[in-house]
Order: C-alpha cells, then sequence, then structure tokens
C-alpha cells in the first residue's frame, strides 16, 4: 500500500540520509586550511586525506533499509521491527561520526568551524522513522481490532 502515510514518513527518512551522504558533515581548519568531512572521507582541498567508507556504507544500508521497508506493507510487525533496526543504525551512524571526529582531532590539531547540513538530516529521518513505527502500529491495531469484530 504506497498510499499510506508512513511510506511517505519512510521515504522521507530515506532521502534526509541520502542528503547526509551527500553534503558536508561538519568543516575544520588545519593549518589555516578548510577540510571538508563527508560521508566518504575527510577533503583538503578536493584531495582526499582520510577514508571514512564505513560511514557511507552504513549511510546507505539506512537509506536502502528505508525503501525496502515500504515493500514489505502485508508484514506490518516485520516492518515495525526492520524500523527499529534502521533507528540503532542511524544512531550507529552517529555515533560512527563521534568516533571520527575524536580520531581525527587526536592526529591533528584542527579547529572545528561549522556543523553542515548532513549532520542534521539523520535526526530528522530519526524522526521521520519513529513517526512510521507509530503509524504502521497504529495500522496493525486497527486491524486486530477489526478481526475480533468477526
Amino acid at each position: 500500500m504506497l498510499q499510506r502515510i508512513q511510506t511517505v514518513y519512510l521515504l522521507l527518512a530515506s532521502i534526509c540520509m541520502v542528503v547526509s551522504l551527500l553534503t558536508n558533515l561538519a568543516v575544520f581548519t588545519v593549518g589555516g586550511e578548510i577540510v571538508n568531512f563527508e560521508a566518504m572521507g575527510f577533503y583538503l582541498n578536493e584531495e582526499i586525506i582520510f577514508s571514512t567508507w564505513g560511514l557511507f556504507i552504513i549511510g546507505n544500508i539506512s537509506a536502502v533499509l528505508s525503501v525496502l521497508i515500504v515493500f514489505i506493507y502485508k508484514k506490518r510487525m516485520l516492518q515495525i521491527r526492520l524500523a527499529g533496526m534502521n533507528l540503532f543504525i542511524i544512531l550507529g551512524y552517529y555515533g560512527l561520526i563521534a568516533f571520527y571526529f575524536l580520531k581525527r582531532n587526536t592526529e591533528v590539531v584542527s579547529t572545528f568551524e561549522n556543523v553542515g547540513i548532513g549532520m542534521i538530516t539523520p535526526f530528522v529521518a530519526i524522526v521521520f522513522t519513529y513517526l512510521a513505527i507509530r503509524k504502521i502500529g497504529a495500522d496493525e491495531a486497527l486491524i486486530r481490532s477489526l478481526n475480533r469484530i468477526r
């Protein structure tokens, strides 16, 4: 059922994760030069200086999982479980971002400049996924109540 509101929430969560993968997460200054932190790595003058492929892979898994959850609409409990797993994947995404921040700061003395849009959109994806879980749960409760009436 592609016309349900939870479908919109899950697709918006997927879009948020893709935006996070394609935009800057943060900007640093190292020795007067600007370093961009993206999902694929740290970039200095458009050249990668530290790779973060794990972050990119986790973000892609979350985006693809959000879309796949839409297509298993007949198994609502499985949808809820997978959406809950997706929440933990996104939290892991944030954990890995924090790990790379700390790892990079101990290797090179850097000054934090600003947060990019890619740092905010996973939080929005968490909110959309939570809303989708609530709506899927409401659908399941409605179906169970209709079965009781019969």
